[in-house]
């Protein structure tokens, strides 16, 4: 088997503008991929580095030594090494379509070529479920909607204020304006007394705020029977992860923003944290993930693998979740289709099987993902053909 051909699309879809990899064979199976810079910016930068690994390290080879081809890419793309969003999202997405097309040639699941399953429904919890909100009584409300349709775990970004580009505005120049200090602590108190002690509350605090405004807030919460805080300073600074978790009893969680096992080793290094969060689209990819599950269980660490892309992601993020021990939740948005101007990737998302905040591990072959072709190809960015 070889791979022919690839095509690339970038496709808006609600908040997220998903870069999107099909890798076609000779034998006629395809296997898909994503790119995970679906927030933020990079998007097409990320799609132009997909291209340009496709067109020189991957078109017309055989698709099956998926470790092999990740290894040339990595040690031949020099900007792969030491990591990196653009790079490593191009890297993700053609590791996962190499394991899709594994995965369909054979007939099982990416799991099943893994050790899996360890697990056959995962427990996710809801992201997204906030929208609109601003007050505490906003957040209870939504919260509590959100349980009565069976999420036990909640996820929310205290520290974020709406915004009309990035949807959340996250602080700016590490610190906090007059008075949202106490709009924090109001949406999460209110949160919690509406949906209660048994559902978990998980905190985003994206990377924003420095130490003296950070570690009083961290201390104020504490009542609130937090499950963790995700991303309680820059990635960039190991150092000062390594104060706060030394500072609060809070369970720190950490990895979105983190590239490849080595970075993982320097983040668990750090000892802050209990939980990693590889997002699976730009870290590295499936076989990436693994390690880097492996590297945490060393350090006595579980993964809650990070997951704000397309409905593609998650049928990813899934595979590994399913085949790792030291899983603890998926993160989940289970309105996507909701958000505006959404655009559907997939004929079959996972996100519409969760029953009681857990999702069944799909048996189909591959990433157990269907494109759905009569709204993606519209957006196609380009094809890569051979020379």
């Amino acid at each position: 088997m070889k791979i022919t051909a690839a095509n690339i699309y970038v496709v808006p879809t609600g908040f997220r503008r998903a870069v999107i990899l099909e890798l076609e064979t000779d034998a006629g199976i395809t296997g898909l991929g994503e790119a995970g810079i679906a927030y933020g910016l990079g998007t097409t930068a990320a799609a132009e580095m997909l291209a340009a690994m496709l067109e020189r390290l991957v078109i017309g080879r055989d698709p099956s030594p998926v470790e092999l081809i990740w290894n040339d890419i990595y040690d031949q793309g020099f900007w792969t090494k030491g990591g990196g969003a653009i790079s490593m999202a191009g890297l993700s997405a053609i590791d996962h379509a190499l394991w899709d097309i594994k995965g369909k040639a054979l007939g099982v699941p990416v799991h099943m070529l893994l050790g899996g399953p360890i697990e056959t429904e995962l427990d996710v919890y809801a992201n997204g479920w906030w929208l609109g909100c601003n007050s505490g009584s906003a957040f209870a409300e939504a919260g509590l909607r959100a349980v009565e349709r069976g999420y036990r775990g909640l996820k929310l970004y205290p520290l974020g204020m709406a915004d009309p580009i990035t949807v959340i505005r996250h602080p700016a120049r590490r610190s906090l304006r007059q008075g949202e200090s106490a709009l924090v602590i109001e949406r999460v108190e209110k949160l919690r007394a509406a949906v209660g002690e048994d559902v978990a509350i998980m905190l985003d605090f994206g990377g924003g705020l420095s130490s003296d405004q950070l570690l009083p807030l961290l201390r104020r919460l504490e009542p609130f029977n937090i499950c963790f805080v995700e991303e309680p300073v820059d990635p960039a600074l190991p150092g000062a992860l390594a104060k706060v978790g030394r500072s609060t009893p809070i369970t720190l969680a950490a990895g979105e923003r983190v590239y490849t096992r080595f970075g993982f080793h320097i983040l668990l290094e750090t000892g802050a944290v209990s939980i990693i969060q590889p997002d699976l689209c730009n870290t590295g990819g499936i076989m990436e993930g693994k390690k880097i599950a492996a590297l945490a269980e060393i350090h006595n660490a579980r993964v809650a693998p990070h997951n704000y892309g397309s409905t593609l992601a998650t049928a990813i993020s899934a595979q590994l979740s399913a085949c790792i021990p030291n899983f603890m939740v998926l993160e989940c948005f289970p309105d996507y289709a909701s958000e505006p101007n959404y655009v559907p990737i997939l004929e079959n998302p996972w996100e519409d099987n969760v029953k009681n905040g857990r999702m069944p591990v799909s048996s189909m072959p591959g990433l157990g993902a269907v494109l759905c072709r009569s709204t993606v190809e519209r957006h196609l960015w380009k094809r890569v053909i051979p020379d």
